[in-house]
């Protein structure tokens, strides 16, 4: 899988239209003479693209003075800004003028610049340091405005431009030092949502302390404790999910990685194990304890459940070498 070299488009006097209500998280930018710039659009989940937006009258836009660079939308949700607000990065370094900042469109107004530096602004310090982070929900022109083309993302970018991997891991490694213990355990037990837990994770939980593993839960821990946790581990084991596109990035070569398979949706389970590929050269194992869909009841089903076969995932473990 490999991810073509992205764009690098400059555009005067850019018109940047916020996410809208209508359509597939509608957003972009436009060029003086209307056109839309095809770059500004956003690979999400499941192969859709961010729609084009409606465009708007420039001349009740707010006007934007200086140089940016266009980040694309922001999400709350960890794994989506991740995959979704990260990927054009790779243009700040290297930039003669450097640009005056990042702007980020939320996908609503609860997600202000407030938010958004709350929840995200370590990690885009230790990207980009020492640049700005705007945020906006309104149009508005800004004067000098880069528009870098997608070089990560969900599905078919999962890998990343070598570029782009090697300028996430150099300026992650440099911001965060490794620390931590050797055999790490990636929990989800402390997650809001049914739909977000893995059947019976506790009793899990119990099997991988006995064997020596220190179990983590990630959303309980800043930023550079978690990028210092998966940088020391040696062994690092846990359900497929958010955690584990940043454990990817970060994780020293060698590293031997187990992804338990939590969901009937194989397409993302490989997609984690193409990232530890291309960003790590690690193979990562995969170990699926499903309960097969044909098995399951209608109310399972019904509720999207995927319950786990505790001895089938003991067994894969143990036979792999992580127990």
């Amino acid at each position: 899988m490999t991810v073509p070299p992205p764009t690098l488009e400059v555009v005067q006097k850019a018109l940047v239209v916020p996410v809208q209500a209508q359509g597939r998280m509608a957003s972009g930018v436009f060029r003086q003479d209307g056109s839309f710039v095809e770059a500004s659009r956003t690979l999400l989940s499941r192969g859709r693209l961010t729609d084009p937006p409606p465009c708007p009258d420039p001349v009740r836009a707010r006007r934007l003075p200086g140089r940016y660079v266009f980040a694309g939308p922001a999400r709350d949700h960890f794994g989506h800004f991740v995959l979704e607000s990260l990927g054009r990065l790779w243009a700040v370094p290297g930039q003669d003028p450097a640009p005056d900042g990042l702007l980020f469109l939320p996908r609503d107004a609860e997600l202000s610049l407030g938010p958004l530096v709350c929840q995200h602004g370590a990690l885009l310090e230790a990207l980009c340091p020492g640049l700005p982070v705007l945020a906006t929900t309104e149009p508005l022109v800004v004067d000098t405005l880069l528009v870098p083309g997608q070089a990560f993302g969900h599905q078919d970018r999962i890998t990343g431009t070598p570029e782009f991997r090697r300028f996430l891991r150099n300026r992650l490694e440099s911001a965060f030092a490794a620390d931590g213990p050797d055999r790490l355990y990636v929990s989800r037990s402390g997650l809001r949502g049914v739909e977000k837990l893995v059947d019976g994770e506790a009793r899990i939980e119990k099997l991988m302390r006995r064997a020596g593993y220190t179990i983590f839960h990630p959303e309980r821990h800043d930023i550079a404790t978690q990028i210092a946790h998966y940088r020391a581990a040696r062994v690092l084991v846990g359900p497929d999910g958010s955690a584990f596109h940043l454990a990817a990035c970060v994780v020293a070569p060698g590293t031997r990685v187990a992804l338990i398979q939590r969901r009937h949706r194989d397409a993302v389970v490989h997609s984690f194990m193409d990232q530890f590929a291309a960003f790590a050269q690690v193979e990562a194992t995969l170990i699926n304890p499903l309960v097969p869909r044909s098995r399951l009841g209608e109310a399972d089903l019904a509720d999207n459940r995927a319950p786990i076969n505790f001895r089938a995932l003991s067994r894969q473990l143990d036979e792999a070498g992580f127990l």
